[in-house]
């Protein structure tokens, strides 16, 4: 470590000595009892018990831990309601002065990415939605460095000390999600989330559903051989289509006003692609699970003649989506129009496949988490999934993390 960052990392240890004391010490009890967090503490509680349950033991409390000091020092933090009041001017001077730069220097939550490792402990972090860069000290994310989590998308609560920023609270190390995910989780859960900036002011809003993606971080990305399955969704206003046009490449079904347009290379598994038009509305919408059934299915609908985008409107991984299915305890249906057509394979990956997917990746995580080996084809058994399927979603988090 140059003399630079050793002189930074003295600073940042002595401020996190002053941190324990005020912040973990009194403002966490302080803000907790005049803002009444046992009360959101108790809904929360109630609201994610399924998932809870299924965290480690600490898990929760650092959670509520780090809600409460966001709460106090983050963004429209509550702290400058309470600078004048006894308790904090009885504070000794370094304490008060510390407090009083924090309220200053708001905190932040960020999804970043790592751009840099400078120096042990230190990284320079990406911010995916705000798009800077900022230097950070933390030990923490040294030991997910150090099991080769260099490319993870990391959620963090993190305060300014006047050198570096600091991490605080939980360290949600996501291996599989990207800001696409994040921002279809997002919006799934606050109806205001129709940008970067409203996705960011959802999490400081409530940063409760967004800590709870830890119960996925370790989902691996799913794969279909050497193909990401990935929901992809485009939606165009169409006035109307051509059928026999697109009768040269595809197969046109219809039901109750609905058109189904489908080839047969791309509409089974693994990229599940066909596009659908809604005569009411006048709407084309293209699904498909593979970036090359996606590209092919547009590409096809323009030498049809369709006045079309070549990009989806979104797209969610298949770790998202079943992560999202565990935490909001429902189906995730993308597709409007596939109860349309039950007599023909649907763009998604079958509901019943999801979720004994999802139900391995439960009983798996425990021996990932643990360094142990799993009996694979008795998890695979329990969960109703090939055991092949079983050895190839294993394998992807032994090759490409190191465990296990």
């Amino acid at each position: 470590m140059t003399k630079g960052f050793e002189q930074i990392k003295e600073h940042c240890v002595h401020q996190s000595r002053i941190g324990e004391k005020v912040l973990d010490g009194f403002l966490m009890n302080f803000i907790g009892q005049r803002e009444r967090m046992d009360q959101k503490m108790n809904a929360y509680e109630k609201k994610y018990r399924h998932v809870i349950r299924k965290m480690p033991e600490g898990f929760f409390p650092t959670a509520m831990g780090e809600i409460i000091i966001g709460k106090a020092l983050a963004h429209h933090g509550v702290i400058h309601k309470y600078l004048k009041n006894v308790q904090l001017l009885s504070l000794d001077p370094a304490e008060r002065a510390f407090l009083e730069f924090q309220a200053n220097n708001p905190w932040r939550y960020c999804f970043a990415y790592i751009a840099g490792h400078p120096a042990k402990e230190f990284f320079l972090l990406r911010d995916a939605f705000v798009e800077d860069e900022f230097l950070l000290y933390s030990p923490g994310m040294e030991g997910f460095w150090a099991e080769g989590r260099k490319q993870d998308l990391y959620f963090l609560l993190v305060g300014f000390n006047g050198q570096c920023w600091q991490t605080y609270g939980v360290i949600v190390a996501m291996r599989s999600f990207d800001p696409d995910d994040i921002y279809f989780y997002g919006a799934e859960i606050f109806s205001e989330v129709d940008s970067d900036a409203a996705l960011m002011e959802s999490v400081y809003k409530d940063p409760m559903p967004y800590l709870m993606l830890a119960c996925g971080m370790e989902y691996p990305i799913v794969m279909s051989g050497d193909q990401v399955l990935r929901q992809m969704v485009a939606v165009d206003e169409i006035n109307s289509i051509e059928t026999e046009k697109l009768k040269k490449h595809f197969s046109i079904q219809w039901n109750k006003d609905i058109y189904r347009i489908s080839h047969k290379e791309w509409s089974g598994p693994p990229c599940f692609a066909s596009a659908y038009y809604n005569e009411k509305r006048g709407e084309l919408s293209r699904f498909a699970m593979t970036r090359e059934g996606f590209d092919a299915l547009t590409r096809m609908l323009i030498q049809s003649g369709l006045h079309i985008g070549g990009e989806e409107d979104y797209s969610v991984g298949m770790s998202m989506l079943m992560t999202m299915q565990e935490i909001l305890n429902k189906k995730i249906k993308l597709n409007e129009y596939e109860k349309y057509f039950p007599e023909k394979n649907d763009n998604t990956v079958p509901q019943k496949e999801l979720d004994n997917i999802n139900r391995f990746m439960n009983l798996l995580l425990p021996y990932i988490n643990a360094g142990t080996q799993p009996d694979l084809s008795t998890l695979a058994r329990q969960a109703g999934i090939d055991p092949e399927e079983a050895q190839s979603l294993y394998d992807q988090l032994k090759n490409k993390f190191g465990r296990g």
